[in-house]
């Protein structure tokens, strides 16, 4: 039985929403999570999981499970070509996951639902967003049960339809329902452009890593790359490419393409286990909210894949969010306080979109991370003090 009237309403069952819900049911607060789709992700391109995620999803007893199926990586190496230049050294963050984990994004999801499950939450999958208003007590939402239906003559095929609707009243929502946000879309907030959109080339396979607990980005002429270790015994390439680069990318561009920006990879790739081109951009929702209905993750901002930055802040995101709808619930705080999560939000993806400058070379800084901190920013997998720290280790300061 859906309840028409909850806390907060969280429209968006990815990693961000679900992450949402988990905290805010861990704060005593009442969750409704919808999303309109019927199943989580299967394949995702924010893979490596921050430090500071593994922090949050520890207070709430979600790590252990994604510590057995994830795989650790302690160093992020740079590349300029065919040298390598530097390196980022994990374990010198100290705390207790030194380190970033990669794991399958449908590993992440399941282990937060399980958790949402063993508090009596359920996602209501196949529950679709059909308005969202509010109000000066807070959110009106009209949910659509969604379901398929056989449509068509002579030829037969099937759509997803609305098979019943209902209104569900809340204090609060939150949007984390990604790039094509219902709920940013409703508050009328810009999603700006806010650099140009990079294409990039993506190959997974199946063959030793010689490289360990590394991995490796390599910027090379204006394209950047990097190549993460899934297992031991897999592997992920990302290569930028054009923007009218072939839909389907083969083995033979594979090759040509570790041969001209990465011949110091010795692993030889004889099969593919899974590719795609992808196109991602870089936008800045203008607005992260305004009084009851709030936007978190790829709902309010996207940039590149390589630092998995979007996916990671987005969590920290739903953290912040959280914290300040059980204040106020708790009548410790009032509604206004989040326009400082507004003001917060949009400061540090200024800072990480390179909008408010850029990283700045100190006297310690080498030659190449002077003349790479611009574009080094964005593939850093950190924030906040986390990437303080690991700039530092390299002469670069924000």
């Amino acid at each position: 039985m859906v309840k028409r009237e909850t806390d907060v309403l969280v429209i968006g069952a990815g990693p961000v929403g679900l992450f949402a819900a988990l905290s805010l049911v861990e704060r005593g607060l009442e969750v409704q999570i919808v999303d309109k789709d019927w199943r989580g992700a299967t394949h995702s391109y924010a893979l490596a999981l921050h430090p500071q995620s593994l922090r949050m999803l520890d207070d709430y007893g979600a790590v252990d499970a994604l510590l057995e199926r994830g795989y650790k990586v302690e160093r992020l190496a740079v590349y300029r070509g065919d040298e390598r230049v530097g390196e980022l050294d994990f374990t010198a963050l100290g705390g207790p996951f030194p380190f970033l984990l990669v794991a399958p994004q449908s590993a992440l999801e399941h282990s937060l639902e399980q958790r949402l499950k063993d508090r009596k939450v359920k996602v209501a999958w196949n529950h679709q967003a059909l308005s969202v208003q509010q109000n000066g007590e807070g959110v009106a939402a009209k949910i659509g049960r969604m379901e398929k239906y056989s449509t068509g003559y002579p030829v037969a095929h099937t759509e997803w339809m609305v098979a019943r609707e209902y209104t569900t009243k809340a204090s609060f929502a939150i949007g984390a329902d990604g790039y094509h946000s219902f709920v940013r879309k409703g508050l009328a907030s810009d999603f700006e452009h806010v650099g140009s959109a990079e294409c990039f080339s993506v190959y997974e396979f199946p063959s030793p890593i010689e490289f360990g607990s590394e991995a490796r980005v390599v910027f090379h002429k204006d394209s950047t790359n990097v190549v993460w270790p899934l297992s031991e015994e897999r592997g992920r390439w990302s290569f930028q490419v054009q923007e009218d680069a072939p839909a389907a990318p083969t083995l033979e561009a594979l090759h040509e393409l570790i041969r001209t920006r990465a011949p110091w990879f010795s692993s030889r790739v004889g099969e593919l286990s899974w590719h795609t081109n992808a196109l991602f951009e870089r936008r800045l929702a203008r607005d992260f909210g305004s009084e009851h209905i709030w936007l978190a993750g790829d709902a309010a901002h996207i940039t590149g894949p390589v630092g998995g930055q979007s996916m990671n802040v987005g969590l920290l995101e739903a953290h912040d969010l959280a914290e300040r709808f059980s204040a106020i619930h708790k009548g410790a705080a009032r509604t206004e306080t989040l326009a400082g999560y507004a003001e917060q939000r949009r400061a540090e993806w200024s800072q990480l979109l390179g909008l408010a400058g850029g990283p700045q070379a100190t006297g310690a800084a080498p030659e190449w991370a002077r003349e790479l901190a611009p574009r080094l920013l964005p593939c850093i997998p950190a924030s906040g003090e986390d990437l303080r720290k690991l700039l530092e280790q390299i002469g670069l300061t924000i």
